[in-house]
């Protein structure tokens, strides 16, 4: 599939195979996992952190199998969610980090038009979460800005 703003092709990468069954190896139970998770945020982790430290730390490989829900949904539950979600507060992180790269570099035309691309992003983002409900109708992006 091709990229969003250019006609290149995307990034390759290996893919989790999949599994509906938990492994054996796994010597946590389903209430450990979820301590762990509620711990784990209530530390400051989002929730890709939150995978990796299962996965590397743990050794859990993913709590979908064990615990037939995902991170985001055990965090809803334990009303422990972002008010912004994370893949959208990553887009305004990295937009802010442009616009200082822009004020101190005022003819970098590449990153001007970088800059356009991440907004429209961020954009989109908004009207889906919206639509979807994850956001209110009355939320602003010139609170997180």
């Amino acid at each position: 599939m091709a990229r969003m703003h250019t006609r290149k092709r995307g990034k390759s990468g290996s893919k989790r195979v999949y599994s509906d069954e938990s492994k054996s190896w796994v010597q946590s139970n389903s209430q450990e996992i979820e301590d762990i998770i509620v711990q784990l945020r209530k530390e400051g982790g989002s929730s890709s952190y939150i995978g990796i430290r299962l996965r590397d730390q743990y050794g859990i490989p993913g709590t979908k199998m064990i615990l037939n829900k995902k991170i985001g949904t055990v965090l809803k539950e334990k009303n422990l969610s972002p008010e912004v979600p994370e893949d959208l507060m990553n887009l305004i992180n990295r937009y802010k980090n442009v616009t200082k790269h822009m004020q101190l570099n005022k003819n970098d035309m590449s990153n001007k038009r970088g800059q356009q691309l991440i907004m429209a992003k961020i954009l989109r983002m908004i009207r889906y979460y919206k639509n979807k409900g994850y956001l209110s109708r009355e939320w602003n992006l010139n609170k997180v800005l």
